[in-house]
């Protein structure tokens, strides 16, 4: 009967309208306009008389027939300020109007992501939404790129640089509520962005995880940044298991021009393991430092244009290197008589301990950016719209320092078996009389383009796109050698090679998406909206140059049979092998719903229903149900449930590798050649691992939104994401004689040329839980004077699951198990990794206030505490510490809470010329020392490489113009 009813209302009413058009037009007028914010046009902003309401087309014009006489219209639109005007009509006339909407002064404003209603701004959804006006922030602060402009200005958001990563250093890896940097999904105005080809092979926080570099998006182009905190498979795909990042960038008018220098000016215990070792002849334990300059310029320039915008940005970035390296303490020389005389061979040498430092901090980056934000509209209700970033730079860095006491026969790096270790040493010294640091350089170029139409069709709202994406990172060596070629007949010094190109890996990325929705006339809104997806990824390997990876004494066979395949291929990164080159690709098909219904004025409900086929490992059918409830006009309770998945990326299914490790075998540093080989190899055939599937999560969330007062808001949510058969990178494995297994694999391993090898697998569950709040306060007095607080609050739990009797639980093959190999499997230190690597808890205050001309921002910064656990079975690794009389101590260790302080004061000369000058870090803060000897690597890392809450860089000075024309 309902229905009957609806549908004779649809067709009657059209009727009616014909019949009353003459009345009307005798009595009437129109009111025709063009409603505008800061932005442009505002399509769909809604304009209303009380009776009748309408929304302007895509170019923000409306026209609206009304009675001749007085009315008072209102026009509004999400994340700006309602305008209000008084307005007479004129019988048969015709009056134009053109309205300006200012944005709220506030960080919540309408939102692209998380709901696919265009009317649903961050304040009134259903689950948590950081908004955050980086347009407005950037100028104001030191940080000059995404990562670490985030990692101050959303809560649940952690990144920090690596150092010695083997390229983790050159791509900053970025977590979202302490998963993995694969396990947030990054958009681009609504569109997948690209991951990088990088795969995180070395032992920090991300070990066996690839993600997005969002430091190949220029701040400067951004606009503003939405922070999704929540389970979203069902709405976007793959890898939105903790949230969604989205990249909404520029559509100013105007030229823009920024510049910004800055350097570190800090001082630190370089000298801290040597003392301790000695401290009846300390050296001084406080360095000055002044480093790791940096340059930042860049120009965004809105075209002018009646109609569509076209935002243009360019940017130019040097990063200076950065040093906190402690001093070595260990054997530098050869020994006189099997007596280590290295500092008195020093002083005939008239060198000292500091001529052998490595580098220990942020690597050097070179980088420049082009960002284009175009779109215009085709008729009365389309827009065609195209986006493009180009991103290309270059990282500098270096790896451990290799010593003369290891240009010897016999000493690891020059086998004792072989004849001509000898004279092929003699020739590496001679090169590099005093040692050598080998260079670990990057280039890498990341390209995202987006060409798509949008607007109304028959009463929907359509979006079609074609997105494509690409990251190259190419592996370059310097400083460096092949030790194998110095074994050659007639080699000379001169004649060693010391630059070599190691190869590249490349990622690709081509969506084709149609995105259709339509808001009805049911209860207080509906908005239903279905759509589908097409992608196909694609992920390969370069061989680096035959002198990068081969013995070449011997360069066709490259296996361990040969005694010199251990020092085979340039030292610090041996380049790939033609047998790990190649080329991969999937595709994936998928079909969604997601729809929302505001019951009431009071009650929301929403759910999204999301299918998608995998070429490579099948299909997957998610979910997601979401809330929100308004307790009283100033309180709302919200709750959310939802299951996801992350494919793994092609990337963890193929990436292969064998490189020099050093290890200690017999208190001596020694190069073993350690190899990551795929999922689908004999090694893990033999090891009994089976074909990578899919991540699975379900997710829960409560929380509750307040609005105190006018600019007082309060959220608060509390969150719970359980994720089954998580991928991780093993740790190593070695052949042995105790089983059948064990020959098989040693087999394996020596035709392969590794000595150990670590694969990819479903490994382990794990349980996230956690805590998040942001209180927000902004207070104007006029238009010269404000003040805005604000405290974001982020509490994380992760922990590996456990059994019944608390011992882990993985998903070890009967193999593993019965040769007790699961603790080379997964092990205490993997677990620290994914536990107690990044903080537990953050807390950022911020203080932002405005009077007239002048500018302060003051930031506090909470840091909780981090911790480390050594790579053994069973309880804490146990060692003498040299620090402590070689006591036996626990080489675990847990790393302080600390609070960090940034200041900014700012100028504004005029309404084109802004002046800020301020610090990072103010009072010169860095995380807790190393407490036991073997956790330095011989006094070199004085704080830990892997561990850290925001670095070991210091205080940063900086100072930054903005001119607008």
């Amino acid at each position: 009967m309902k229905k009957t009813h609806l549908l004779l209302r649809g067709l009657l009413t059209p009727v009616f309208l014909l019949l009353l058009l003459p009345l009307l037009a005798q009595n009437s007028g129109y009111l025709k306009g063009h409603v505008v914010g800061s932005e442009g046009p505002l399509a769909g902003a809604t304009v209303s008389n009380g009776k009748i309401t309408i929304q302007t087309d895509i170019n923000g014009d409306f026209a609206l027939l009304l009675p001749a006489g007085a009315h008072s219209i209102t026009v509004s639109y999400v994340g700006h300020q309602t305008a209000t005007v008084f307005i007479t009509i004129i019988d048969g006339g015709t009056l134009t109007q053109t309205l300006f909407l200012p944005q709220k002064e506030t960080m919540q404003e309408v939102v692209v992501v998380g709901s696919r209603n265009p009317r649903r701004s961050a304040t009134e959804s259903p689950v948590p939404v950081d908004v955050i006006p980086l347009k407005q922030i950037a100028n104001q602060v030191g940080q000059l790129d995404v990562t670490q402009l985030l990692n101050l200005l959303a809560p649940s958001f952690n990144s920090v640089r690596q150092a010695l990563g083997d390229g983790t250093d050159h791509i900053d890896p970025a977590q979202l509520r302490g998963l993995g940097p694969d396990q947030v999904l990054v958009l681009v105005n609504g569109k997948r962005y690209h991951q990088s080809s990088l795969v995180n092979v070395n032992g920090t926080v991300n070990k066996g995880t690839t993600g997005t570099d969002l430091n190949s998006i220029p701040a400067s182009a951004i606009d503003r940044i939405e922070v999704l905190r929540d389970g979203a498979s069902a709405q976007y795909g793959s890898d939105a298991i903790a949230g969604v990042i989205n990249i909404v960038l520029k559509k100013n008018k105007g030229l823009t021009l920024t510049s910004s220098v800055g350097e570190q000016v800090t001082s630190y215990d370089k000298n801290y393991a040597w003392n301790k070792l000695h401290p009846a002849s300390p050296l001084d334990n406080s360095k000055q430092v002044s480093d790791g300059r940096n340059f930042q310029v860049s120009a965004n320039y809105g075209v002018p244009m009646q109609k569509g915008y076209l935002s243009l940005n360019a940017e130019y970035l040097y990063r200076g290197p950065t040093s906190r390296n402690g001093l070595y303490t260990g054997q530098l020389w050869p020994a006189v008589g099997g007596v280590d005389k290295s500092d008195s061979i020093n002083a005939s040498k008239g060198l000292t301990r500091d001529a052998f430092d490595i580098r220990v901090g942020n690597t050097e980056i070179k980088g420049g950016s082009l960002v284009l934000n175009f779109g215009y509209p085709i008729g009365k209700n389309l827009e065609l719209y195209v986006t493009g970033i180009a991103n290309r730079k270059n990282g500098y860095t270096f790896g451990l320092y290799r010593y003369p006491f290891n240009f010897v026969a016999g000493s690891g790096s020059f086998p004792a078996g072989n004849s001509g270790s000898a004279n092929a040493a003699a020739i590496v010294a001679s090169k590099y009389p005093i040692g050598f640091l080998p260079g670990e350089n990057s280039k890498v170029r990341d390209y995202h383009a987006t060409a798509g139409v949008k607007g109304k069709l028959g009463g929907w709202q359509v979006d079609a796109s074609e997105t494509f994406g690409a990251n190259t990172y190419q592996y370059l060596v310097s400083n460096s050698a092949n030790y194998t070629q110095a074994y050659l007949s007639g080699m000379t010094a001169d004649q060693l090679q010391t630059s070599f190109n190691s190869g590249k890996t490349k990622t690709y990325q081509s969506v084709t998406n149609i995105d259709i929705s339509k808001n009805h006339d049911v209860m207080k809104g509906l908005n239903t909206a279905f759509g589908a997806e097409f992608r196909v990824d694609g992920y390969g390997i370069d061989a680096g140059e035959i002198n990068s990876y081969a013995d070449l004494t011997n360069p066709t066979n490259s296996s361990s049979n040969n005694s010199l395949a251990g020092i085979a291929g340039a030292q610090v990164f041996a380049g790939f092998l033609p047998s790990n080159s190649g080329t991969w690709n999937r595709t994936s098909v998928a079909v969604y719903t997601d729809n929302e219904l505001q019951v009431n004025s009071k009650w929301l409900v929403s759910g999204a229903l999301r299918y998608e086929h995998f070429s490579d490992f099948g299909s997957t059918l998610n979910y997601k149900i979401a809330t929100r409830y308004k307790l009283t006009h100033w309180l709302s309770l919200r709750g959310a449930t939802s299951s996801g998945f992350r494919a793994p990326s092609l990337q963890q299914e193929h990436y292969s590798k064998v490189t020099t490790s050093f290890v200690t075998i017999g208190g001596t540093l020694t190069p073993v050649q350690a190899g990551t080989f795929t999922n689908d190899s004999k090694i893990a055939e033999i090891l009994g691992i089976p074909k990578l599937k899919q991540e699975t999560s379900t997710s829960y969330s409560v929380g509750a939104t307040a609005k105190i007062a006018r600019g007082f808001d309060i959220t608060v949510d509390a969150y719970q994401i359980d994720i089954n058969d998580r991928i991780v990178l093993s740790n190593t494995f070695r052949g042995n004689t105790n089983s059948a297994a064990g020959i098989a694999l040693g087999n394996a391993l020596n035709a392969a040329g590794a000595a150990t090898a670590s694969v990819f697998a479903n490994a382990i569950n794990t349980r996230s839980r956690g805590i998040e709040g942001v209180i927000s306060y902004t207070k104007n007095w006029g238009s010269k004077q404000s003040l805005t607080l604000n405290l974001a609050h982020s509490s994380i739990q992760n922990r590996v699951k456990r059994n019944a009797d608390n011992t882990l639980t993985i998903h070890g093959s009967e193999v593993l198990i019965n040769t007790g190999q699961l603790s080379s499997y997964f092990n205490r230190a993997d677990q620290s990794r994914i536990e107690t690597y990044s903080p537990q808890t953050k807390d950022v205050f911020t203080l932002q206030y405005r009077y007239a001309k002048y500018s302060l921002l003051v930031r506090l910064s909470y840091f909780g505490k981090v911790s480390s656990l050594a790579d053994t079975t069973g309880g804490a690794s146990m060692a003498a510490n040299a620090f402590n009389s070689n006591t036996i101590e626990t080489i675990d260790q847990t790393y302080g809470g600390k609070l960090l302080t940034d200041i900014t004061l700012g100028y504004t000369v005029n309404k084109n010329l802004q002046v800020n000058v301020g610090a990072n870090n103010l009072f010169d803060i860095y995380p807790d020392k190393q407490q036991h000897y073997n956790n330095t690597s011989t006094g070199r890392f004085t704080y830990s490489r892997a561990v850290s809450q925001f670095g070991f860089n210091g205080r940063y000075l900086f100072a930054r113009i903005t001119l607008t024309l």
